[in-house]
């Protein structure tokens, strides 16, 4: 690790980064027709324990990120050790954000997640109501009983837990593209801007229920409801601590997309600039949505992470990176695109509107002002 201006470093990567993803298992109780699952190549497994606890040391000792996160794919509450990392990571002090399907909230999961001062844990509802969850294929799980498990884990958390940030995130098929229309018989989540702001209205409904928010204060936050558009990245703070977010369903680039591309010749991505992931067999990753580990750069298992990081390899991705330009292969089709005239605008509609757009694609509210 070097030092660069009083920034720290580790080889060409530019401390600290906003988060490292951490799959504890890519084994999910879920069957979401809009998930990549079935695409995934890679065999089902679980991360080892003492592994786990490794990464967690040198992402700590090491002031690699500002937090974890259990997250690329899976569930990660389904891992047989799941409690004794998250109480390893405590005892590090390290800042965890969990993200979970929210089925196991109902119970004993929910029950002991009480205990724990998480920094964030992020509810992945998607479906807002009985007819979507169909989607979900959630085998003997109810709507009623889901959701019904989500909205008391909030109520208990947020009356135990003030400082931890509770997400709900919702999804918006507003742009959905032509390949994953194909794969899932056209979906329609919160796809227009009144279908997202009477779910979003039942939704913050149900919670300042459980809260006893009522009067003018809940007119005055449902109101604010009518500025959302679905066009957009919502993120609406409903309460102190307690946010609705949308996500546009994407094509999880390769899970959709098993067609020929013209690579990328130029483009923008985040990957190994504010994130990167470890999948659970230790394959470090250049982003969370590599969900076959395509973009491996090596393995925490044969190496340490400060030497994977520092690599010239590595060195030679986020130089190009930082320049527009894809190294890596699989960037290079991740980015790309079907047609000639796709793969001319693709790159420069990136480009600007990750760097320039973003606020205006990009939108937090704020209903409890």
């Amino acid at each position: 690790m070097n030092t660069n201006n009083n920034r720290k470093r580790i080889g060409c990567i530019d401390l600290p980064l906003k988060r490292v993803h951490i799959e504890l298992t890519n084994i999910c109780n879920f069957e979401c027709v809009f998930c990549p699952k079935a695409q995934m190549k890679r065999p089902y497994g679980y991360m080892d324990v003492e592994l786990a606890k490794r990464v967690i040391n040198e992402l700590k000792s090491n002031n690699i990120c500002d937090k974890i996160t259990f997250h690329i794919m899976g569930e990660p509450t389904l891992h047989p050790n799941f409690f004794e990392i998250l109480d390893y990571a405590r005892e590090k002090k390290i800042n965890v954000g969990l993200t979970t399907n929210g089925a196991g909230l109902n119970g004993e999961v929910g029950r002991r997640l009480i205990t724990y001062n998480i920094h964030q844990i992020d509810m992945s509802l998607q479906t807002p109501d009985e007819r979507s969850f169909a989607l979900r294929k959630a085998h003997n799980l109810s709507f009623k009983n889901y959701s019904e498990g989500i909205l008391n884990f909030i109520k208990a958390y947020n009356v135990k837990e003030k400082g931890t940030i509770l997400k709900v995130r919702f999804l918006n098929t507003r742009f959905s593209s032509k390949e994953i229309t194909e794969k899932t018989n056209s979906i329609s989540i919160n796809s227009s801007a009144d279908e997202l702001r009477d779910n979003f209205s039942i939704w913050t409904n149900h919670i300042y229920d459980l809260l006893d928010i009522h009067g003018d204060k809940r007119e005055r936050a449902l109101e604010r409801l009518n500025k959302l558009v679905s066009y957009r990245w919502n993120v609406v703070e409903i309460y102190k601590n307690i946010f609705f977010e949308t996500y546009l369903l994407s094509n999880w680039t390769d899970a959709f997309n098993n067609k020929d591309v013209h690579n990328a010749w130029a483009g923008h991505c985040f990957g190994m600039r504010d994130h990167f992931g470890i999948l659970y067999n230790g394959d470090v990753v250049l982003c969370c949505i590599d969900i076959n580990g395509h973009t491996s750069v090596g393995n925490v298992q044969k190496s340490s992470l400060q030497e994977i990081l520092s690599s010239p390899g590595v060195g030679t991705i986020i130089n190009g990176f930082k320049r527009f330009r894809f190294v890596h292969p699989y960037c290079k089709k991740c980015q790309g695109a079907k047609s000639v005239i796709g793969w001319m605008l693709k790159p420069i509609g990136h480009i600007f509107s990750r760097t320039i757009l973003k606020p205006f694609f990009y939108r937090q509210y704020n209903l409890w002002e």
